[in-house]
């Protein structure tokens, strides 16, 4: 249902977990001007920004998603180069979208092109700075920077892998929170291109960003973040330096490691420890392994 309301009186007004209506003004951007008090809202647009904000979070770890440009009333939209009469804008099904990354920066748009198309949105266009995304009730993808009309998929059109089973938590990353990496490598953001040489050469990976382009953050953003690429070390190593205590076997539960006598002699002949008996002196060894991040993982 396509619901009116005032920016003057309603404009407070909560429509979902991170909406409101004020958010959904006609401004006109060229002078920050408020074109009409009408605002016209489709119940089925907010629903679906809200399916979009917990795909997008849950894959990159958003602040949130930046309307902005929502409702526009006709003549405001006639007066736009390429506006167009009686369009998606007007009926207030339509919105134009920046998302904002909790570790800075936005989320490249035709990354968000493709969680759109994951998770629904029949009307769908890439701006370069901006996503345009709609509830129109047939499929319409494009792209404004070209004029391209007709696109299949996002997913082909930009040559992006799609997510396993369309599930942000199923992307295949080489390695995992823990694991202890060499790099000869390293980046300011997760989607920065410059390659900076690393003061510091072996650190832990605390947080993965699927989908970035530097995925992996290293000890809290201590050194930074990295890719698959400047990953050199042949080895993924366990770690868990935290642990104060005196037994492996405790230190690997810590961690979700297996720690039956079975998997802790696979790792002693890992870590080049002959002839493992499980005596304590070998444990000891594998420990301080562990604790350093240097335990070779099996």
């Amino acid at each position: 249902m396509i619901r009116e309301y005032s920016y003057k009186n309603d404009k407070d007004k909560v429509l979902s977990k991170h909406f409101k209506v004020g958010e959904f003004a006609s401004i006109d951007n060229r002078g920050n001007k408020l074109t009409t008090d009408k605002i016209l809202i489709d119940d089925n647009l907010v629903v679906m920004l809200e399916k979009l904000y917990d795909y997008l979070n849950n894959l990159y770890g958003i602040k949130s998603i930046l309307i902005t440009s929502g409702y526009r009333s006709a003549d405001f939209e006639a007066s736009l180069p390429g506006g167009v009469l009686n369009g998606q804008h007007t009926k207030g099904t339509a919105v134009d979208i920046i998302v904002n990354k909790s570790s800075g920066g936005s989320v490249d748009a035709k990354l968000v092109c493709c969680a759109a198309e994951t998770v629904g949105f029949n009307g769908i266009g890439y701006g370069r700075t901006y996503t345009h995304i709609d509830v129109r009730s047939s499929k319409s993808y494009f792209d404004e920077t070209n004029g391209k009309t007709g696109i299949s998929s996002f997913y082909s059109y930009f040559n992006i892998v799609k997510p396993n089973n369309d599930k942000p938590n199923t992307i295949n990353n080489k390695y995992k929170v823990g694991d202890v990496v060499s790099i000869n490598g390293v980046y300011v953001s997760s989607d920065s291109e410059e390659k900076l040489k690393p003061k510091v050469i072996t650190g832990t990976i605390t947080k993965i960003v699927s989908g970035a382009k530097n995925p992996y953050l290293l000890d809290n953003g201590n050194i930074g973040w990295v890719n698959d690429s400047v990953i050199i070390n042949n080895n993924v190593y366990l770690s868990n330096p935290t642990y104060k205590g005196t037994s492996l076997v405790d230190a690997l539960n810590e961690i979700n490691i297996d720690s039956s006598y079975t998997y802790r002699s696979k790792l002693a002949i890992k870590n080049n420890i002959n002839n493992y008996k499980g005596t304590a002196e070998q444990n000891i060894t594998m420990l301080n392994l562990l604790k350093k991040g240097r335990l070779i993982k099996f």
